[in-house]
């Protein structure tokens, strides 16, 4: 099998005699891969470059590699050695050599005969072939490395920008996708930056699982507003069982942690169902994490409005509505702020118009300790009643007392049907006996 010579350039192996023999398995290979490395085997072995193992202590499998042509790639870094020692005194000057692509190069075209003569004279002193279905001659301009090369220049190769050598056709399809490329160009993005000195709208919507949120900013005209940031987030397990107006404290305070960069240089505009800066900033005992969001909110300058736009309100429910595709509300282990009723009754027995309905509720704080409860007659007439202890209580106690008041002022009346509404899940659930109560205080 002729070559080049061994003293020239040989590729090696390195192995170290101390380590361990190792035999890999037979790795399969794809039919198509398989075909050709036995074809390159075959070929190898006729001409007597390789030989029978039958005893082998080193087993390795083969990488193909597929080139361009379908071929199979050999040793790219060792060839482009040899042809550094062949062509050293010819590279850069009359040829350039990169792996397997040469060209012969010349200004004067009797200078080019005299190149070419040379080439060959050194290709055939070391027993190298060209094919010559790649070789061209007599050229002003060629590929290299899939550019191509002229005395104007280096440009990339047209066949590389086509699909499949298809020029396409342009019909009526294509123009109007670029008419509506033009179009969106032209029209304004769907997200702005903010602009200095104007204020900020916060579009805040809490759900019982999620929240959603939409920061804007008003135009030049000062009556159209413009989307700056979209965001949407799902409770977690412990965020779920907040009470409404917590958890919209909680998705104020998540969101100002997010557009930090936004809101701490302008003014911000509130637009929610609640008012949470009133109850973080005035609430006379704070929890541990009602503290940490007033620390977080105290350095923006956050301010409530009445909720009074449609459009940003609406997409931040939409953002709230749909934070997950296959999101399911979450069943509360304890909830609270829900409205719920003590006794049910039965429709066939009593009417609803005749029914009458009480609402209790109690408080307890450093200050003073209320409870009040109000019953509402079958007409709609309010009689509350209202009570201040001189003892100090809890707030489950304060529950208690406002739902103990407001049954004496029923049995006073002598109503037969009542309809209990109240705040506390504690009071509700023991009441109707679906509760266990274990703090004897209570019983």
């Amino acid at each position: 099998m002729s070559g080049l010579n061994t003293d020239i350039v040989a590729h090696k192996l390195p192995l170290k005699l101390e380590c361990k023999p190792i035999k890999q398995k037979l790795r399969r290979m794809k039919p198509e891969m398989l075909l050709k490395i036995k074809e390159e085997v075959k070929k190898q072995f006729d001409a007597g470059f390789l030989e029978v193992a039958k005893y082998p202590e080193w087993v390795a499998n083969i990488v193909p590699v597929p080139k361009k042509m379908g071929n199979l790639k050999n040793a790219g870094v060792t060839y482009q050695r040899a042809m550094v020692t062949l062509f050293h005194d010819m590279m850069h000057k009359e040829v350039e050599v990169y792996v397997d692509d040469m060209i012969v190069k010349a200004r004067k075209t009797e200078d080019h005969a005299t190149n070419l003569e040379r080439l060959f004279k050194r290709l055939r002193k070391f027993q190298l072939r060209l094919n010559p279905a790649k070789c061209t001659f007599g050229i002003t301009s060629g590929k290299l490395l899939g550019f191509i090369i002229s005395e104007r220049g280096i440009k990339v190769d047209p066949d590389k920008l086509l699909r499949k050598h298809n020029l396409g056709a342009w019909n009526e399809e294509c123009q109007v996708a670029f008419d509506k490329v033009k179009e969106y160009l032209l029209s304004p993005l769907v997200l702005v930056p903010p602009v200095a000195k104007r204020p900020l709208f916060l579009y805040l919507t809490v759900n019982e699982g999620s929240m959603g949120c939409v920061l804007g900013q008003h135009d030049k005209t000062g009556k159209k507003e413009r989307a700056v940031y979209y965001l949407s987030k799902k409770f977690t397990k412990y965020e779920s069982k907040y009470s409404s107006l917590e958890k919209m404290c909680c998705a104020l305070a998540w969101t100002v942690y997010r557009l930090w960069q936004y809101m701490l240089y302008h003014t911000t505009w509130l637009i929610t169902e609640l008012d949470p800066i009133k109850y973080i900033f005035e609430k006379p005992s704070l929890s541990g994490i009602v503290a940490r969001w007033q620390v977080l909110l105290s350095e923006y300058d956050i301010t409530y409005v009445s909720q009074k736009a449609i459009k940003g309100s609406a997409i931040a429910y939409f953002l709230a509505e749909r934070v997950e595709e296959d999101y399911e509300p979450m069943e509360f282990e304890f909830p609270d702020e829900d409205l719920m009723s003590v006794c049910q009754t039965n429709e066939e027995e009593s009417n609803e118009k005749e029914n009458w309905k009480m609402f209790f509720d109690g408080a307890s704080n450093a200050l003073m300790h209320g409870i009040e409860a109000v019953l509402v007659s079958p007409e709609g007439d309010h009689y509350p009643v209202i009570a201040k202890l001189n003892f100090y209580y809890i707030n489950n106690v304060a529950e208690y007392e406002a739902c103990f008041i407001g049954l004496q002022a029923t049995i006073e009346r002598k109503i037969h049907v009542l309809e209990v509404y109240g705040d506390s899940a504690l009071v509700i659930y023991q009441l109707r006996g679906e509760w266990e109560t274990c703090d004897s205080k209570l019983i």
